[in-house]
């Protein structure tokens, strides 16, 4: 060890007694000082003109545009630079006889030459951590964990790198050619890849074997020993071809007997590699301060309650646009969509079938037919279309028409299946919450919601303004609450009583007409038994609902509640929830503002035997009321003093019945959870959030699965623009000025002697 070491101290001393080594590590100040500063100064101007910035830590070094990834992109072309005369400058110079001539092994010679690269490397990282200790004094309660998580992940990288450069140094005796040499390496590497994707083992082997990306995860706050495995395995590899390269010059060995040990070699490191990258033996670290990258506990709770793996079966439609999202070659991508879940479910089965049929779009209409343009897509997506099934084909093993033959995932476990959709967002794929909620219908059964529809009520199967659609049965709607463990019917009354029995929630949403006796008393029976009920109205309908209020003691007022605003008109009422409300689970933020379009207020009467809590109250106090019936257009309506009232907006109402917890909302809105109202474009609402919880508090709390998290606190930037411009001047002027003048020194001085 003790000549490994000398070893690594001569190439050191040679190494920064060339001007190679000092430009290197200025170049590498430069680029890590000026991508931090402008990446701090950003955020620091979004403050300042108010937004409100969240984990910061994350936000500045991780993600693909973030300080690690900018330095990770570039950090290839710095080391073979560093490492083309490793080798070289001996076969060059014929030094490398008085080395073959040395009592020293070639093991010993190689290892010292990487331990003097690995030195050099931890140079790099004091520049990082230099990074680290300039952010821990711009950003609040910077995330020191995970930041040194990504340092530890690039300093494996540059390792790699240096074993790879080393061994291409070993084998020319030429500096450029062993630096262009590595270049092509470090490329090929990243682009192995992409070879073999439509072929499963061959994609698993390609896959392992490439070299890009392997330090995201390090960078976004995980340690995965597959990872870790695999730098040390490539580093192993490369430096192992180098002792053997090197012993050729120094022992006489058959071609037979070197074709053997490379070949074990080679195939050995694939095998470990290969194993350890399963997910079974995978093992992983969170590094950020509260487990964003691991599933939350009340997930893991879920899981634990799995007696055998799930089945995760993708129904791919060739014809449907998500088809290259199935397509063989996208394997790799998909399997890592779900990483969160195989960590902890790795016995998963995921599968792919491919069918083509009715898109149930307007593109139906310009196909001419169904198989020839199905064949076309394959082709183009790259899949088989022998294995492709036809409409019979598919229909006969799953029907997929309530899904709009769309790209769906049916999870499977003990006989049950349930849809995991894709979604018409940024993201697109399901995500912790989609996921969980699946799980747990196969766990238990999914909340049946009923909506009354025969009097006029609003439609959940519809796009207009004034239908719920959207936040209720738009399958891609990610805040469906369909995507969330509910189910959702459509219940006339007049056509089966029965209907009623199996219905976990009722909602009456704004009826037109009004219900008949019978109506009136199977709705009655429902509340008797003790059935959770959401009952909206609007202003100037009240005896529409008051059979249903009156029977649980409240009314709702005569008028319309009016808000003073300069931006919209006084009939949009914004609202906020009750510090009451958070005893329910529903809680929102302090800024967050749910929109209520033309509402009433809602009295309770003195007969009641309902326990009643305020859910939610004006968020601005200027509101009072105005008799109906009124045109907001063209009647004058201004706000005075004395006409100023505190209503009741939004009511929960509960009590114990047929031993158990009987759950009521009253709104004096039923426009609140509308098409219209969520996509409102004048005014940023959280409408769709609010429905969300208040769906959970009528489920018995068990949809939407609750995954939220602790909050962050690296939420701001607290240095200023003073402090921004001391940091660039830094690190672009004073540290590498100081730097060059210390290498300029010691060059001139080593030149004199």
């Amino acid at each position: 060890m003790q000549k490994i070491y000398k070893i690594a101290k001569v190439e050191l001393n040679i190494l920064f007694f060339s001007p190679i080594a000092w430009l290197v590590l200025i170049l590498f100040i430069l680029q890590c000082g000026l991508t931090f500063v402008d990446l701090i100064d950003a955020r620091e101007t979004s403050q300042q003109l108010g937004s409100n910035l969240k984990s910061l830590s994350e936000d500045v070094f991780g993600g693909n545009k973030g300080f690690f990834s900018s330095v990770q992109n570039k950090l290839y072309l710095y080391i073979p630079l560093l490492t083309m005369g490793l080798i070289s400058k001996e076969l060059q110079s014929g030094s490398i006889k008085l080395l073959f001539s040395s009592p020293v092994t070639s093991r010993q010679i190689i290892l010292g030459k990487f331990l003097a690269m690995a030195f050099y490397g931890l140079l790099l990282v004091g520049v990082l951590l230099l990074i680290i200790i300039a952010a821990a004094f711009s950003i609040d309660n910077l995330d020191v964990q995970y930041l040194l998580g990504g340092v530890l992940g690039l300093y494996l990288l540059l390792c790699a790198y240096s074993s790879i450069g080393l061994f291409m140094s070993s084998l020319t005796s030429y500096q450029v050619v062993a630096a262009i040499s590595t270049l092509a390496v470090l490329a090929a590497l990243n682009y192995v890849g992409t070879i073999g994707q439509s072929i499963d083992f061959v994609r698993d082997i390609t896959y392992w074997i490439s070299i890009a990306g392997r330090a995201d995860n390090f960078i976004n706050g995980l340690v995965s020993s597959k990872d870790l495995i695999y730098f040390l395995l490539i580093i192993g590899l490369f430096l192992s071809l180098t002792v053997m390269r090197f012993d050729k010059g120094r022992k006489q060995t058959s071609q037979a007997t070197k074709f053997s040990s490379y070949t074990i070699l080679i195939v050995g490191v694939l095998i470990v590699g290969y194993v350890s990258s399963l997910p079974l033996l995978d093992v992983y670290y969170d590094t950020t301060r509260f487990k964003r990258k691991t599933l939350t506990d009340t997930t893991l709770q879920l899981i634990n309650r799995l007696e055998e793996p799930i089945t995760l079966t993708t129904y791919v439609n060739v014809l449907n646009g998500y088809a290259h999202i199935g397509a063989p070659k996208y394997r790799i991508f998909e399997f890592n969509q779900f990483s969160k879940f195989t960590r902890f479910i790795p016995e998963i089965d995921i599968s792919y079938i491919a069918y083509y049929d009715s898109t149930y779009t307007s593109r139906d209409a310009t196909i001419d037919s169904f198989e020839k343009e199905a064949r076309k897509s394959a082709v183009a997506y790259g899949y088989d279309f022998n294995k492709v099934l036809s409409p019979q084909e598919i229909r006969s093993r799953v029907d997929l028409r309530d899904e709009n033959n769309f790209f769906v995932r049916k999870v499977g476990y003990k006989g049950k299946t349930t849809s995991l959709r894709m979604f018409y967002d940024q993201i697109g794929y399901p995500q912790e919450p989609e996921i969980a909620a699946a799980i747990k219908r196969l766990l238990e059964n999914p909340v049946r919601v009923g909506f009354l529809n025969g009097n006029g009520e609003r439609d959940i199967t519809r796009a207009a303004d004034k239908s719920y659609y959207e936040l209720t049965s738009a399958l891609q709607n990610r805040s469906a609450l369909v995507n969330h463990g509910f189910d959702m019917d459509i219940i006339d009354l007049d056509k089966s009583s029965k209907e009623l029995d199996s219905l976990d929630v009722l909602v009456i949403a704004d009826p037109l007409i009004p219900y008949s006796e019978n109506q009136i008393l199977q709705v009655k029976k429902f509340l008797d038994r003790g059935g959770n009920a959401l009952i909206a109205g609007e202003p100037g309908k009240n005896q529409m609902l008051d059979p249903f209020l009156r029977y649980l003691g409240v009314e709702f007022d005569e008028g319309i509640l009016l808000q003073e605003s300069e931006k919209f008109e006084p009939d949009l009422v914004q609202t906020e929830v009750t510090q009451e409300s958070k005893l329910l689970g529903i809680n929102m933020e302090e800024k967050d503002v749910i929109s209520f379009s033309g509402t009433t207020g809602i009295k309770i009467l003195s007969d009641t035997n309902f326990e009643i809590t305020s859910i939610l109250k004006p968020k601005y106090s200027k509101v009072w009321q105005e008799n109906l019936p009124l045109d907001i257009k063209s009647d004058s309506l201004s706000y005075e003093e004395n006409k100023k009232i505190e209503p009741q907006l939004a009511v929960a109402m509960s009590r114990q019945l047929n031993k158990k917890s009987q759950r009521i909302i009253i709104s004096g809105d039923a426009d609140f959870m509308s098409n219209g109202e969520i996509r409102r474009f004048n005014l940023t609402n959280r409408n769709s959030a609010f429905t969300k919880q208040l769906f959970r508090w009528l489920s018995n709390d068990r949809f939407p699965i609750d995954v939220t998290r602790k909050e962050t606190i690296d939420n701001t930037v607290t240095i200023n623009q003073k402090g921004i411009q001391f940091l660039q001047l830094f690190f672009t002027i004073i540290l590498p000025v100081v730097l060059g003048i210390w290498g300029i020194g010691l060059l001139i001085k080593r030149k004199r002697q």
